[in-house]
């Protein structure tokens, strides 16, 4: 089993839009979502997106007026983020994401930590230090947004545990989840074809097993209210309030 780096660095960089859907329908996805938030009493000072990746969030982000701060352990992803900025105010961070409060001159408005990104993690002791640091990075009545996948509440058994991601004339990507005590080892299987016909790569690497109450509940220790916690296709949704 690979780091989670080693994983992106190695096997899902190289196909990482593709898998997810396409990069504009995944921007296009966060622009309705940021748009139904309604966060319109929000100054549009700084954001931090936390695990950018190539710029699902940072884009829409500072479309609607806010100066970016993308932070992502993946130097090619950032890479093709870069590509993407034109004039949006969009500066890119290479750094693991727990070390973001480096980077920050003062207090900002609005933290994201959005796709898979809080499970990536390697423990809920890294989680706490994580949302403590936002919590002291974030201005009174500042917004955080959290999704991360549900990987706690319900453990998939059988034939459930092979899920079909993402498949075209060339590519075919399925992956296999593997449960532990703490996290689950998901198990990627890219099939690409070239003139020789289809070649497979695996990898393999571990995500948290997050409670999402558990999260929640951690929020309000450190001063979060207004919190908004649901789910929506496995995929755990937070909004809170600092203050």
């Amino acid at each position: 089993m690979k780091t989670v780096k080693e994983h992106y660095d190695e096997h899902l960089a190289a196909v990482y839009d593709w898998m997810t859907g396409g990069f504009e329908n995944a921007v296009d996805g966060n622009r309705n979502f940021f748009s139904r938030l309604q966060f319109d009493d929000l100054p549009r000072g700084l954001a931090i997106d936390l695990g950018a990746g190539s710029g699902f969030q940072s884009i829409p982000l500072a479309e609607i007026g806010f100066s970016v701060l993308a932070v992502d352990f993946s130097a090619a992803l950032l890479a093709i983020l870069q590509t993407r900025t034109g004039n949006l105010s969009i500066n890119t961070v290479q750094d693991d994401i727990l070390n973001f409060p480096r980077y920050l001159k003062g207090k900002v408005e609005l933290i994201v930590c959005m796709g898979d990104t809080l499970t990536h993690l390697k423990s809920f002791g890294d989680v706490r230090e994580l949302l403590s640091d936002i919590s002291k990075s974030i201005v009174e009545n500042g917004v955080l947004i959290l999704t991360f996948r549900d990987y706690f509440s319900t453990e998939l058994r059988g034939n459930q545990r092979f899920i079909p991601v993402r498949s075209d004339n060339a590519k075919i990507f399925t992956c296999f989840l593997e449960y532990f005590d703490r996290y689950v080892e998901v198990h990627d299987l890219l099939y690409t074809k070239d003139d020789a016909g289809w070649k497979l790569s695996i990898s393999s690497y571990p995500k948290l097993k997050l409670e999402p109450k558990a999260v929640a509940d951690e929020l309000r220790k450190l001063g979060f209210s207004s919190i908004s916690n649901e789910s929506e296709s496995g995929m755990v949704i937070i909004i809170a309030r600092k203050g």
